[in-house]
């Protein structure tokens, strides 16, 4: 007797932070990679995430930790013309920027993303009239 296997929505082990944390140690490159590899046990992730963490969903490339390195990064963000941290987050909570754009490989914090580099929100946004008042 065959069974009829229909897709169900998995209840999450673990919290979005959970899981975007250990998709992020995987190092995966790409959604592709993400959903190719199978890891059976306890650890093994759901294969939609997006479905499961709605509210917390920012795309794949947050959930994987792939973005691009600090002088494209800073050079893609200069040209969203964003002129306060705020503003730069809330793109970002409000979910106003598409998988497709070059935009949407820039991390979420790139002052926790690029540590080593990171030389303030003015910097990151091209020196914009509220840097003094950033914090670093």
């Amino acid at each position: 007797m065959a069974m009829n296997r229909q897709h169900r929505k998995k209840k999450a082990l673990y919290s979005f932070e959970q899981a975007r944390r250990m998709a992020r140690q995987h190092g995966f490159e790409s959604k592709e990679e993400f959903l190719d590899y199978d890891c059976p046990g306890a650890y093994q992730l759901p294969k939609n995430p997006d479905e499961i963490w709605t509210a917390e969903w920012r795309g794949w490339r947050d959930f994987l930790g792939i973005c691009w390195g600090f002088e494209e990064g800073r050079s893609i963000a200069q040209s969203l013309k964003v002129d306060s941290m705020e503003f730069y987050l809330k793109l970002f909570d409000e979910k106003k920027i598409n998988e497709s754009d070059p935009a949407s490989l820039l991390p979420y914090r790139p002052d926790l993303q690029y540590k080593k580099e990171w030389r303030g929100w003015d910097d990151w946004l091209n020196g914009n009239k509220y840097g003094s008042k950033l914090h670093r």
